[in-house]
Order: C-alpha cells, then structure tokens, then sequence
C-alpha cells in the first residue's frame, strides 16, 4: 500500500477491491474496474459527495508498453488512461483531453532537491517530518559521529569537509536549509548559494539579531539587496514559538508545505 485516497471506509473498500482483483486470474492485457462510489448512502459516513474511482492491474504482459511509457512519462509526459477494460495507456495530448472515456493523469511532479546543513537535533528532528512533502533530502555535516545511526525518514547523509562545495554543486531550484554548528560555517554556505542565486528557497537557522549581522557581513562581501532579502532567517511559521527540536522542526515543515502550495498555485 502506498500513499492514500483520503482513508476511511472509501479506502478500506477499496483496497479489499484491489486485493481481489490481485488474486484473480489474468487472461486478458490491461484489466481494469471504474465505478462510482456515494460516500453517504454507499459507505454509511456523514459527509457528502461521490468519488469516481479506477483500479488497473498490470502483469508481466504489459511490461513492454509501461517501458515505452515509462520513457515518455520520464520526459515529463503525462498518461491517459482508459476507463474501459482491454485498452492500452496513451501518452496524453490535448487531443484527447475531451475524450469521456479516459482519465487523464498529469505528469508526476519530480522531487525537490532539498539540503540540509548540520545534522544536529533539529534536523535529526526535521527529517522524519518532511516525509511525503516531496523532498529528496541530503543531510550534510563535516563529522561523520553527529550523523545519527538511524534516521526515521528518508535522507541520504553526505560527509563533507567542506559544505559550501556542496551547496556550489547543488542542483538549480533546490531547497536549502542552514543550521550547522558554526556560524562562520553558516555564513560560508550562504555565501555561496546566494553568490550562485538560483535556489528556490535558502533558510537560516537564528535569530533576527543573527539575520540582521549575516545581512551586514554578506552585503559587504559583495551580495545585493534584492538577493538579500531571499535569505529567510529566522525560519519557522510564527504560530510555533516552542524551542525544543521537535518543535522547531514542525514550524519549519510547517513553513515549507505553506511555501509548496504557494509555488504551486503560482505554476
């Protein structure tokens, strides 16, 4: 099982649908179940509404077309499906966009490249928090003993000498978050993520005290203003105020779902 369709009676439904069509024999390419479900009448829940729901299953015969799709879907395309048994997946064009018979699935958003700097009790704190926002998230710290044995959450962790040279090497629009246990380090980050200017978003951990000095000795090495102000320091949503680990991890998780759905409803 992976990911949901809202929980509830709905998905328990329908995952038993699913388990049954698993366990029945598969004479023919591409089965497929599309129905309508009432959530009130049908399912006995209060809420109102209908969801429309479609189940494929897919064996070893499709295996040749899903590789030339995945190709396609690999390049950003996205898939239409049909809603009728025995019928291939298409590459989506806008040609088809008004086609009834068909569900229309937009490419799958790629992760956003995320980058935290410092392995210590917030970002230990921090990662298991940003699961399922749709980050791929790189741990890097300069000594291996502050990385935790285990790590709830999925980040690969990066030893580095030097973190500013990863932060040269990060990949364009990617998250980056800075909380090391030095603030010359800090600076030396944000130094060269703002002298490359192309990140999505750069947060640091501190003070206004500490924002207000980074901003002096920054645009004395040379930063402008206007790249100035893409520095988000402090970091958190002001709703949180508590500072233990965990509650300084939500705010910023908090902070970086809010900034998400604002980048999307801009795009």
């Amino acid at each position: 099982i992976w990911q949901t369709i809202g929980g509830g009676a709905v998905e328990f439904d329908v995952m038993a649908r699913a388990r049954k069509m698993l366990g029945d024999p598969a004479p023919d390419m591409w089965q497929r179940q599309h129905f309508t479900v009432i959530l009130g009448p049908d399912m006995g829940q209060c809420c109102g509404g209908q969801m429309s729901l479609l189940l494929e299953k897919f064996t070893a015969k499709e295996a040749v077309d899903l590789a030339v799709l995945k190709t396609a879907t690999d390049a950003g395309a996205g898939l239409s499906h049909p809603l009728s048994a025995g019928m291939a997946l298409q590459v989506y064009t806008p040609a088809l966009r008004s086609e009834a018979a068909l569900f229309h699935l937009p490419a799958l958003p790629r992760q956003t490249p995320l980058f935290i700097y410092g392995a210590g009790h917030v970002a230990r704190a921090l990662v298991p928090r940003l699961g399922g926002l749709g980050f791929e998230i790189f741990l890097v710290d300069i000594d291996q003993s502050r990385f935790p044995d285990r790590l709830d959450g999925a980040a690969q962790m990066l030893l580095a000498k030097s973190p500013e040279t990863i932060a040269l090497h990060a990949p364009e629009a990617a998250v980056h978050l800075v909380m090391t246990h030095s603030h010359a380090l800090d600076e030396a980050i944000c130094l060269q993520l703002l002298t490359r200017g192309d990140f999505a978003f750069l947060g640091l951990i501190g003070s206004k005290t500490k924002r207000a000095r980074f901003v002096s000795r920054l645009g004395a090495a040379g930063i402008g203003p206007a790249m100035l102000d893409l520095l988000t320091c402090p970091i958190g949503i002001d709703e949180i105020n508590g500072k233990s680990p965990a509650h300084v991890a939500l705010s910023i998780a908090a902070q970086l779902a809010i900034w998400q759905e604002l980048r999307d409803a801009e795009a």
